[in-house]
């Protein structure tokens, strides 16, 4: 049994061991939530009910995580610059 490696983000089917391909489509989300794209409405007999749920810390951890991975793929992780520390005696 193979498990897919492709996830659907929003219209978007994107690898997920392709950290800045995942990493662009959060970022869309993202967007779409900020400017409130992302609603559904709901008819009751008449009534109209208009939702948007968004869980946009969770949402942030994820794109901070994989801003991470993205970052270290393609060859931009970890410290760039180091001190060096001494003292006189």
């Amino acid at each position: 049994m193979t498990v897919s490696s492709s996830v659907k983000i929003g219209t978007d089917l994107i690898d997920i061991n392709k950290p800045c391909d995942v990493l662009a489509a959060l970022k869309k989300m993202q967007l779409k939530l900020a400017t409130g794209s992302l609603r559904q409405t709901v008819r009751f007999d008449g009534e109209e009910v208009t939702f948007q749920s968004a869980h946009d810390r969770r949402l942030a951890q994820l794109i901070a995580q994989y801003e991470g991975l993205c970052a270290r793929a393609s060859g931009r992780g970890g410290r760039s610059r180091y001190a060096k520390r001494f003292r006189f005696c």
